[in-house]
Order: C-alpha cells, then structure tokens, then sequence
C-alpha cells in the first residue's frame, strides 16, 4: 500500500519545505511513501526530492490572504485525497493551517518535533504545556494534518519530480489590501548561525551588550522565552518550542535554566557552554562545559580573553 503525503511549500521557506519529506517518509511507515509538493507561484520549480509537484500558478492572488491560501489547497486536497498535509510552522503555516484543518474537518498536529509510526498506529509528538512535557498524538482522522518547526528534520534527495500544473476553480476575491510595503531590516536569520550567544532569565544585563561578543565569535545572539515575555527582546530571536529551531556547532547558554520548551529548539548542537549560578539547572546536564558563575562576568572575561 501507498501512503501519499502533500507538503505545502513555503516561498519564503524553500529547503525547510523540502526537509519536510523527511516527515512524510516518517508517517509512511512501513508503507511506500509517495510525497508531493503544492507550489502556489513557485519561482523556481527545480525542486528535487518531491515524487510530484503540483503548481498552481496565479500571480493575480493575494498570498497573505489565507482564505484564498485555503480554497486553493482545499481544492489540490480534493482532487488527490492525500493521506496526510503538512506545512512548516512558520507565520506562513501558521496562517494557513488552521484554516485547512478547519476546512476539511480534521485535528491539526501543531509544532511537532518527532514521530513514532508502526503497522498499528501513528504518533506525533509535540511539546506541551509551555514545553514541561511531551504529548504523544495518536492521530486517527484523514488526512493528518500537521506543522513542523523548521530545522527538526532533515532530507537530501536527487530525484527529479515529476511538475504539473494544477487549474483552480473560481476563486473569491481576496478582501485584503497591501496598503505599504517596507523592507525588513532585521538581523540574520538565529537558524543560519555556527554560533550563537543566548541569554535567559538569569542574564540582567541588556541583550544588545552580547552583539559585540557575537559579532567576535561571528555568530548572533538569541534569547529563552522569559527574555521575550519581559519585552527585552524580539521574538525573531528566541529560541524554543515556541520559536526557532537551531543547530550550531557552538551555543552558549547565559542564565538559561533549561525548560523543556527551551530544549526543544536545540537540535544537533555540537557543544553547548552552559552558565549559570544554579548548579542543578537542566542546561547544565546537557553542556560539554559549566561554569557556574554570574552570566555578565563571564561574558566580560570571555570578551577581554578575546580582545
């Protein structure tokens, strides 16, 4: 049997997007897993991994309006009747996800970070209550429906899709109105970064302070939850269930206790440098190296070592 997947594509997110097979492999199980994309205005369709992939091409629709986002997919899903949907947890999926879950009558699986599939059952596990514990969903509805947090999982493939072009029916017009258009002016993406300099609760110091340490170690700086909770720091930066995944080769944990929800965006880290005046604090046990001390002191050592 064939257990077929549809992966709605990200613009903004292309490789994230393709990671997501991984995902879809995953569910398959012990069945053959056939793993589509939705492209709605790809740009570039050269996309390899995807068994298929859909493209719906309508440069005149508003793509921040997820109720046309939703009519399109309700649509693809309608015609293919795919076993499971899945979209990145970005502000894209988050917009539409909902929608499409409501949509097609369907539980939605959201900021799953691993499952568990076997010829009886599939399982989507997520963080829950603020990241203290995990839930493990067993999921029963067709289609599953799920968003993933970038970053989690991962695919290299070569194979060349197979590309067709998909016709919409009449569509609503979209209600939205672009009024302005600015360009971001933002900080590099914390996911991209070798290095990453993090504060938590236990940093009283200015986040803006570790720029200048981040910026020796080229690397950036991130933050835990409470950091963004307290407005001392934008939530582009945070790290965590409910923010970004990353993947460093080097993160150094400042007065960060170390919740599960914290843990959570931290995937494939090769050493963590974890600071804290707690000795028992949970980021302590996953570090290579601890030092237990005031996080400012450090970072002002560590600064003048450098210098």
């Amino acid at each position: 049997m064939m257990f077929n997947s549809l992966i709605i594509i990200d613009n903004e997110n292309i490789m994230d997007s393709i990671d997501l097979i991984d995902v879809a492999n995953q569910l398959a199980g012990t069945q053959q897993s056939v793993v589509s994309g939705l492209g709605i205005n790809l740009v570039n369709k050269d996309l390899k991994g995807f068994d298929s992939l859909i493209c719906v091409d309508l440069p005149d629709i508003q793509l921040k309006d997820s109720r046309v986002l939703t009519d399109i997919i309700q649509q693809v899903q309608q015609t293919y009747d795919f076993d499971s949907v899945i979209v990145l947890a970005t502000d894209f999926g988050r917009m539409v996800a909902p929608r499409v879950a409501m949509r097609l009558e369907v539980g939605l699986v959201a900021d799953i970070t691993a499952i568990d599939s076997n010829e009886k059952e599939r399982r989507l596990i997520r963080p829950a209550f603020s990241g203290n514990m995990l839930a493990s969903i067993v999921c029963e509805s067709t289609p599953i429906m799920a968003s993933v947090h970038p970053n989690v999982f991962h695919f290299n493939g070569t194979k060349e899709p197979k590309v067709s072009d998909f016709v919409i029916n009449e569509l609503k017009p979209s209600s939205i109105e672009v009024l302005a258009v600015a360009q971001e002016t933002g900080s590099h993406d914390i996911r991209e970064a070798d290095v990453i300099v993090a504060a938590g609760a236990g940093y009283q110091a200015d986040v803006t302070d570790l720029k200048e340490i981040a910026h020796k170690l080229k690397g950036a700086v991130a933050v835990s939850k409470p950091l963004v909770e307290q407005n001392r720091a934008s939530r582009e930066i945070q790290v965590g269930q409910s923010g970004k995944t990353v993947s460093p080769h080097l993160y150094i944990a400042l007065g960060i206790y170390g919740s599960m929800q914290h843990v959570e965006g931290l995937k494939n880290v090769k050493d963590i440098i974890s600071v804290n005046t707690d000795e028992g604090a949970p980021m302590n046990y996953l570090a290579n190296l601890v030092v237990i001390g005031d996080a400012i002191e450090f970072i002002n050592k560590l600064t003048a070592r450098l210098q």
